[in-house]
C-alpha cells in the first residue's frame, strides 16, 4: 500500500507482518552512490596530481640526466682530443728517441718501452757526452780543402829529411777559423818561431790530453784562458816552417803524439771506435774514473 507518496512494502508470514520503507533505501543507496562517485572523483584528482608531480619529477630528472650526458660527452670529446694529442706526442718522442739512439750509438731494442729507452739513452748519452766534452774529438776547422800531410813518418818538404810528422795538416785559406776540440786551458799562446811551429796555441785538456794548433796567422786566446769545446781560438796562416797555408793539428797523451785522425773522426755514432783505433791509452781505467765522477 501507499502512504504519503511513499512506497511501503508489507511482508506477511506466520509470525506476523514486516513493513519496509522503500524511499529510505533509495535515499541511502543514492547517498552511497554519491559518496562513491565523490570519493572516486577525489581519488582521481589526487591521483592526477600525484601523476603530474611524478611526471614533473621525471622530466626534471630526465633534463638533469641529459645535461649530465651532454657534459660527459663534451668531457669525453675533450679527453679523446687530449689522448690523441698525447699519442701524437708519444709518437714524436719515440721518433726523437730513435734519432737520439742513432746519434749516441745505442741499439734500439723493439721490446723495450719508451721510458726504458729514454732512461738508457739519457744515461748512455750523458756518459758519452762527458767524454766528448773533455777529450779531444771532431774537426778543429770550420772549413778546409783537404789533408795535405797525414800523421806518421814522412819526407819533410822543407828540411828534406825523413822524420816523424807528429800531427795532421789541413789545407785551409789564411784566416779560416780554428776551434778548440775539447774543454781545457790554454797553456801556450805564442807568436814566435816555436821550433818551426810558428804562431802556436797549446791547450791542456783533462785526463792527460793536449792539443796543438800550429802555423797560425792570428791567435785569439791568451795563455791561462779556459776554453770550451767549439770555441774560436785562432785563425789559420802560414807561419813557421810551412810551404803553404794550412793548420798543423796534434793530439797528445801524456806529451806523446798520437794519430789525431782517430780523434777527428770520433763522434757519438762511432763512440766505441776510439777504443779499437787508439790502444796506447788505458781506456778501461779512464772509463771507470769518469763513471765514478758522474755517480
Amino acid at each position: 500500500m501507499i502512504f504519503d507518496r511513499r512506497l511501503v512494502l508489507m511482508i506477511t508470514h506466520k509470525d506476523g507482518s514486516k513493513y519496509i520503507n522503500v524511499n529510505m533505501i533509495f535515499r541511502q543507496i543514492t547517498l552511497y552512490v554519491l559518496l562513491f562517485f565523490l570519493s572516486l572523483v577525489f581519488f582521481i584528482i589526487i591521483s592526477i596530481g600525484v601523476f603530474r608531480s611524478e611526471i614533473a619529477d621525471i622530466n626534471a630528472r630526465t633534463s638533469l640526466i641529459e645535461e649530465r650526458n651532454e657534459t660527459m660527452m663534451l668531457g669525453n670529446a675533450i679527453l679523446n682530443d687530449e689522448i690523441n694529442q698525447r699519442l701524437e706526442e708519444i709518437a714524436i718522442a719515440s721518433d726523437k728517441i730513435d734519432n737520439l739512439e742513432g746519434v749516441i750509438g745505442v741499439d734500439n731494442t723493439p721490446n723495450e718501452n719508451l721510458l726504458e729507452r729514454i732512461d738508457v739513452a739519457s744515461i748512455t748519452g750523458a756518459q758519452k757526452a762527458f767524454f766528448m766534452k773533455f777529450i779531444p774529438n771532431g774537426y778543429p776547422l770550420e772549413t778546409f780543402s783537404g789533408i795535405t800531410d797525414p800523421y806518421g813518418t814522412r819526407f819533410h818538404p822543407v828540411l828534406r829529411v825523413v822524420r816523424q810528422h807528429t800531427g795532421t795538416d789541413f789545407g785551409a785559406r789564411i784566416g779560416t777559423g780554428v776551434f778548440a776540440t775539447a774543454d781545457g786551458v790554454v797553456d801556450w799562446a805564442d807568436s814566435g818561431w816555436n821550433g818551426g811551429y810558428g804562431k802556436l796555441v797549446k791547450i791542456t785538456h783533462s785526463f792527460g790530453f793536449k792539443t796543438y794548433y800550429a802555423h797560425l796567422n792570428e791567435i785569439i786566446v791568451k795563455s791561462g784562458t779556459f776554453v770550451k769545446k767549439g770555441q774560436l781560438i785562432a785563425r789559420t796562416g802560414n807561419s813557421g816552417v810551412s810551404t803553404g797555408p794550412h793548420l798543423h793539428y796534434e793530439v797528445r797523451f801524456l806529451e806523446q803524439p798520437i794519430n789525431p785522425m782517430n780523434f777527428v773522426q770520433w763522434d757519438m755514432k762511432n763512440f766505441d771506435s776510439i777504443f779499437q783505433k787508439e790502444r796506447s791509452i788505458a781506456w778501461q781505467s779512464l772509463l771507470t774514473t769518469i763513471n765514478n765522477l758522474m755517480d
